[in-house]
């Protein structure tokens, strides 16, 4: 039964889809494992050296900290909407129909800077290996276009690609980082990472950590397919908080294991290396088996562009159901029940964003400042979900509410996160990464203007009432 304090409405998504290995993986392919661990390393390596993997455990352990409270709202509001569900309950709909958009916005517009990127790392070792020339837009657009074909037929189709591939690309980074423990560089196999008195004095250990945290988001994105799940109040939160724990442990073995295969006696040589330290380590350790590491890396890229493309399309369906956006919006397939007119709108935005934007300014510039962007979305997000959550289970059930988890959590995540975007802004960086918060500000205008402009006139305003609607899910 869904929860008695909301109205239940039903949809057309096709319910029972999809067990917890599938929410699961929608969650782990978001996070984007190899590309957050393979691109991060060197940095995380420059700012704590030898204490990089104890970097990703405390990472882990204030990403927990946020997971908690959006773990509770999961249970009790199964909504493909997600934030804007969660926020609507527990704060207002008109917050939470900006959270929605917020959110709605930035996971629409990330496949382009993935694909993007994922398509330059493609032309990049292709041209430079194996003299293939294409264009990166070619392989950009390809990944698209395999992103629209996922998401047009169905949940079923999207998570098995994200199965495969998420296994596929885990266990080549165990495999390289293992490969190094057992063929370690200068220094040998040493437990130095994990001793805290080898943590610097200095503050690149907690700036290592702060920038850390946004390799684990995606952990949230469990909650948008939910409703085509066999057991949403039970499985959603299972994912977020399996995603996370199998996602933490993941890193801290990967980063050990790569910083022991490179050699911890030479850590410098990681952090400045002009070459991604996975590229290197696969073609000495693997004689020549960096194009493994490639196909892992552009299997991640993929498999965060189908995810994100699903969390985006899930959330604008869910939305528009309530008429929060046109509902035009909320036309379901009869065929493959996935919310069409949402994959299209999705699947436009990102063709445009990369054609006409990713060519003037450069993938890797494109992914940098939409990637940046992102930060500096997520942290209103993730605050607001926090004040949501407070709120729900203070006011609404209060049988349940804990102090550690709805007070404590968001208290210490909250601090984290302003602190984060405090870190990024503070000295501002070069453009095009510059532009990042004003562009997270645009996004919210363009919000509010849609909300009053749009939802907040005479005669429009019943979205309102059916914000927190939820389906019947059993």
């Amino acid at each position: 039964m869904a929860s008695t304090d909301v109205k239940v409405v039903h949809t057309d998504l096709r319910r029972g889809s999809i067990g917890l290995a599938g929410v699961l993986m929608q969650s782990i392919a978001q996070i984007s494992p190899t590309l957050g661990i393979f691109y991060t390393i060197g940095f995380a390596t420059s700012q704590a050296g030898v204490s990089a993997p104890l970097t990703y455990l405390a990472a882990f352990l204030v990403c927990s900290t946020i997971a908690v409270p959006i773990t509770g709202l999961a249970r009790h509001l199964p909504s493909a909407g997600g934030f804007y569900t969660y926020i609507s309950h527990g704060i207002g709909p008109r917050w939470g129909f900006l959270t929605g958009w917020l959110y709605a916005v930035m996971v629409t517009v990330v496949p382009a800077a993935l694909a993007a990127f994922t398509g330059a790392v493609l032309h990049d070792e292709l041209a430079a290996k194996y003299g293939i020339g294409l264009p990166w837009w070619v392989y950009a657009l390809v990944i698209l276009a395999v992103c629209f074909a996922c998401a047009y037929r169905g949940i079923v189709i999207s998570i098995r690609f994200l199965v495969v591939m998420t296994i596929f690309e885990i266990a080549v980074g165990l495999g390289l980082s293992l490969t190094g423990v057992i063929n370690p560089g200068p220094g040998g196999v040493n437990l130095d990472g994990f001793n805290p008195a080898h943590i610097g004095a200095g503050s690149g250990f907690f700036l290592a950590i702060v920038l850390s945290i946004f390799a684990f988001t995606g952990f949230e994105s469990a909650a948008a397919v939910g409703e085509e799940s066999r057991d949403p109040k039970r499985l959603v939160p299972m994912a977020i908080g399996g995603s996370l724990a199998l996602i933490g442990l993941f890193y801290v073995i990967c980063a050990w294991g790569l910083q022991i295969g490179w050699g911890t006696d030479n850590l410098a040589a990681l952090a400045d290396s002009p070459t991604a330290p996975a590229f290197v380590l696969a073609d000495r350790l693997w004689h020549g088996g960096s194009v493994i590491v490639l196909i892992a890396l552009v299997n991640s890229g993929l498999g965060v562009c189908i995810a994100c493309t699903t969390s985006a399309t899930r959330t604008i369906f869910g939305m528009a159901r309530t008429g929060a956006l046109p509902e035009s919006l909320a036309r379901v397939s009869k065929s493959y029940g996935t919310p069409v007119s949402a994959v299209y709108l999705a699947t436009i935005v990102a063709v445009v964003i990369t054609v006409f934007v990713g060519l003037p300014l450069g993938p890797y510039n494109l992914f940098n400042m939409l990637g940046t962007t992102g930060t500096f979305v997520y942290i209103p997000i993730f605050i607001l979900a926090n004040i949501a959550a407070f709120l729900f289970f203070r006011r609404k059930h209060p049988e349940e509410f804990k102090v550690v988890p709805f007070v404590v959590c968001p208290v210490i995540s909250t601090a984290a996160l302003l602190t984060i975007g405090y870190k990024s802004i503070v000295p501002l960086p070069d453009p095009p990464v510059a532009y990042a918060p004003f562009i997270a500000v645009v996004y919210l205008l363009l919000g509010v203007a849609v909300l009053y402009g749009r939802n907040l006139r005479p005669g429009r305003r019943d979205w309102m009432a059916n914000a927190g609607e939820l389906p019947d899910v059993n």
